[in-house]
């Protein structure tokens, strides 16, 4: 894979002169993050609660869901929430049993299938489950929009069903009684790209609209902490109506009393008020994601909704145990892998598997090996009913999907299905010895795409130009994410004054330079640091030692690490000094 640095295009003469207010950076951050008036940068810049939400019933069944939702409740039905077992799904799942909570409400459960040996979504037999025990309404959330077949059979048992979901719209929808989802192709709704737990959100605005139930103003505000925990940890667009809930929504979470987040941000030594979306990203998100990859999901929901104290510890500390396990056990698989497969002769595509290694973290393990030996990856193994189930990701080069198809489709798999760069697969056990000749015979009839990453440049600055005041400029425009990056800066020809390793044997690196008045500023490269025992260690060809000179390509942010503000860089590439 090529990387191509790129600085980006000037700022137009009419963007400069429009956004004439602002600083000449703020300028430019601003442009090229499509904004080009001084309405259209206020409201980025100053997010306006009241505003800037909109109005939820403009999403088509909207109106339909929440009359069917209050007639459940005045009639004292029995209502499944059923969630996706991600951290999208559980929080969103979290927040309605916290409504129905709040109301009073209590002929209510909660089904979150199991990641390893249930389907995604709704199953023929959980639906045959919940008729039995004589549940009148299914609420599903971030699943459902595919579930033709599923919510038809519930159709058929006297249970209606309400999709509230985010994920494309098929050709044809489930007969569902209501089906709440922006990207219906004749949803006026302008947000089309919310996360589940966002559309959750708006349904109980909706619901509140109609019937406060004797709810405080402003009660569901206090939601907003599992909403910026699912918009962040999802990867949905930062932009737009995402952009106001993640920003409120860490406001929130700073300020959070929801015992669960206490208990694991203490166990990850966190104060809430210095909470970012990054510490979501990286700290938060993947704990809640461990529940369900290393156990079940369940543990994550009880986690956001316990009222218990010490089992709000228990489980913090138990999620805090399974990541930790998932972790080693990713490590464990590379190594293995590297045990099955000829380094000195790679095939064009990696397929290894083991029975016992864990399904729960093959997605994370071939996105690793992807960076580690630059092509697709497929991963296998083998859950309890005896099914191989994989995942695959690309390097960019093909569609792992389009590969599959290849590969045999249904007459070789009994499932597949994903998106071009990522996917994931089933098949009996007996075909498992065909599975790494079929896919690397369908490798080379795949059409093959030359890949080159651009890395686009915001700014060029001198190392003296690293302050607190450039980072006070650039603060406002976070919470930062898809769609909104954090602004990249190049700095060219600079001298590493010191370098470290540091975290479990030296897997990060540290370089450190100096500034003319002396003072060092570090950047920070995570997972940078394949052989931190020598040196003079080479970061592909070039060489980081003392002395060294290089261009290097960084983000500017505030560490909070034991809680003491710091001003450092974050690599995102560097080359030989040019």
């Amino acid at each position: 894979m090529q990387k191509k640095w790129q600085l980006r295009k000037a700022l137009s003469k009419k963007a400069d002169k429009e956004l004439g207010d602002y600083p000449e950076l703020v300028r430019k951050l601003l442009f090229y993050r499509g904004i080009k008036t001084k309405a259209e940068a206020a409201k980025f810049l100053q997010p306006d609660y009241e505003r800037d939400l909109l109005d939820p019933f403009l999403m088509k069944d909207m109106e339909k869901a929440v009359g069917r939702l209050l007639e459940a409740i005045w009639h004292k039905e029995k209502i499944v929430i059923f969630g996706d077992y991600d951290a999208d799904g559980v929080p969103g799942s979290a927040m309605l049993a916290l409504f129905f909570h709040k109301i009073g409400y209590h002929d209510f459960s909660v089904y979150i299938p199991d990641r390893h040996n249930e389907a995604y979504g709704l199953s023929p037999e959980t639906i045959a489950d919940f008729a039995e025990r004589g549940v009148k309404l299914i609420i599903t959330i971030d699943c459902g929009t595919t579930d033709v077949a599923e919510v038809k059979l519930a159709n058929e048992k006297g249970i209606d069903v309400i999709i509230t979901d985010h994920h494309l719209a098929p050709a044809e929808l489930p007969p569902a009684y209501a089906i709440v989802n922006a990207k219906q192709p004749d949803d006026a709704y302008p947000e089309k790209m919310l996360a589940g737990s966002g559309v959750m959100y708006k349904f109980i605005c909706a619901l509140l609209a109609k019937d406060r139930f004797n709810i405080p103003a402003g009660w569901e505000k206090w939601l907003l902490d599992l909403v910026v925990i699912a918009t962040v940890s999802d990867m949905v667009p930062l932009t737009g109506e995402n952009r106001l809930l993640a920003y409120y929504g860490l406001k929130v979470l700073q300020k959070t009393k929801r015992l669960g987040l206490l208990a694991l941000l203490n166990i990850i030594k966190t104060r809430p008020a210095n909470v970012t979306e990054d510490d979501i990203s990286f700290m938060l998100g993947p704990r809640i994601n461990s529940a369900s990859r290393m156990s079940h999901a369940s543990q994550a929901y009880y986690l956001l909704t316990t009222y218990d104290e010490s089992e709000a510890t228990a489980i913090a500390k138990h999620l805090e145990g399974k990541n930790l396990e998932r972790r080693e056990a990713v490590e464990k698989v590379i190594k293995e892998v590297a045990e099955q497969i000829n380094e000195a002769e790679l095939p064009p595509v990696i397929v290894a598997g083991k029975e016992d290694w864990g399904l729960g973290m093959l997605g994370l393990t071939s996105s690793r090996l992807v960076e580690k030996y630059g092509r697709p990856v497929f991963l296998w193994s083998k859950n309890v009913n005896g099914v191989i189930k994989g995942s695959c990701r690309s390097d960019g080069t093909i569609n792992v999907v389009e590969v599959m198809k290849q590969a045999g489709a249904k007459d070789f798999f009994l499932d597949f299905g994903g998106h071009a760069m990522a996917a994931g697969f089933s098949l009996s056990p007996e075909k498992v010895s065909e599975l790494a000749e079929r896919l690397i015979s369908a490798y080379k009839k795949v059409k093959k795409t030359e890949i080159e990453t651009e890395l686009l440049i915001d700014e060029e600055l001198s190392l003296d130009q690293l302050t607190w005041e450039t980072y006070k400029l650039i603060e406002p425009m976070a919470p930062f994410g898809m769609d909104n990056p954090k602004p990249v800066f190049k700095l060219k020809n600079i001298e590493i004054a010191e370098v470290k390793y540091f975290g479990n044997g030296g897997l990060h690196l540290e370089l450190s330079f100096k500034k003319s008045d002396g003072k060092l500023i570090p950047a920070i490269g995570f997972f940078a640091s394949p052989v931190p025992d020598d040196p003079a260690h080479v970061f592909g060809d070039i060489k980081l030692a003392k002395g060294e000179r290089i261009d290097l390509l960084a983000t500017l942010e505030k560490s909070m690490f034991k809680n003491y503000p710091e001003l450092r860089l974050r690599i995102v590439d560097l080359k030989k000094a040019s």
